[in-house]
């Protein structure tokens, strides 16, 4: 028989280490204080022509974390599907008594200033996996620093010899507190191209304003460049996901929050795994009986038919 290990984004935070998305969104506000007055402010296009494009991200980012709902990483991927920009597109204010010929001089500047603007939205993509990278290089500077210690509760269980390990995190703290040797990065690891994102195949963007400029969906190629691949990462792990069987009849799931976006590697693992496998959490998790019921339903939907059990973590 054997085991799998699950680990989510609240492993890290249970040692200390800061990797929550709010964590991520200071990192951002230390490195751009101006980002936080300028997030849902109007850009115009003669602050276009001159802005810092990373600057620029900053704030589009911020905007961004600012709106997601929740406090887990899960809540802000998914979020990155519905971004709204409306706050930072300025309005076509049409004049009284204008002339037709005023009417589409007008509106020619106005979608050429579009244009340019999605432009820079379009390109925020690409500084931002910049910032998330910078982001969790500091971190993981810092676990090896040592300045995070191991969990004598969870010591002796993470050297069971036929545990695998399934990770969801970037940082590496399995391998440098515990000396796990195997681990599965499922979206890559510190020093890799880090896949992160929301999971929606098909994103339109939606404007809550009037303005009919927008109705074509200019910004629909910059949500769809936040989409987290996930048929990618099951591409690459394909021997791992092939190796699961029937033996393994424990799962232990730590700091996992089964969001949407991630949903479809934990159907594949049900598939895989014994059908009589007993699914574990935390005794930390318990601690919120409400939130700790909402991940069994899911398994439920997803068709786990084993049973539940706590373990010390």
């Amino acid at each position: 028989m054997g085991s799998l290990c699950i680990i989510g984004n609240g492993f890290d935070i249970a040692h200390g280490i800061p990797t929550m998305y709010s964590d991520f969104r200071l990192f951002i506000i230390n490195s751009y204080p101006e980002a936080l007055e300028l997030r849902d402010e109007v850009v115009t296009l003669e602050d276009f022509t001159t802005i810092d494009p990373v600057e620029f991200a900053a704030e589009i980012l911020l905007s961004a974390m600012d709106n997601a709902s929740g406090t887990n990483w899960s809540n802000f991927e998914e979020a990155l599907a519905y971004i709204n920009f409306d706050k930072k597109i300025p309005k076509l204010n049409h004049k009284e008594n204008e002339t037709e010929q005023d009417d589409h001089r007008l509106m020619s500047q106005y979608l050429l200033y579009i244009d340019k603007l999605t432009n820079g939205f379009i390109k925020c993509s690409k500084i931002w996996d910049d910032f998330f990278r910078s982001w969790i290089s500091s971190i993981q500077k810092r676990i090896d620093n040592k300045e995070y210690s191991s969990k004598t509760a969870l010591d002796e269980l993470l050297k069971e010899p036929d545990m695998q390990f399934l990770s969801f995190n970037y940082t590496k703290t399995l391998q440098t507190l515990y000396n796990v040797r195997k681990v599965i990065h499922i979206h890559n690891r510190v020093g890799q191209r880090l896949i992160w994102g929301h999971g929606m195949d098909k994103v339109e963007y939606c404007s809550l304003s009037q303005n009919y400029a927008l109705g074509s969906s200019f910004l629909n190629d910059m949500l769809e460049t936040f989409r987290k691949d996930t048929n990618v990462a099951i591409r690459k792990y394909r021997d791992f996901f092939r190796k699961l069987d029937y033996n393994v009849d424990r799962v232990y799931s730590y700091g996992f929050s089964y969001g949407a976006v991630d949903s479809i590697y934990i159907k594949l693992i049900i598939q895989k795994i014994a059908p009589n496998a007993v699914w574990h959490f935390t005794s930390y998790e318990t601690r919120d009986s409400k939130a700790l019921q909402i991940k069994k339903t899911k398994l439920r939907r997803y068709g786990f038919r084993g049973s539940f059990s706590v373990f010390e973590g």
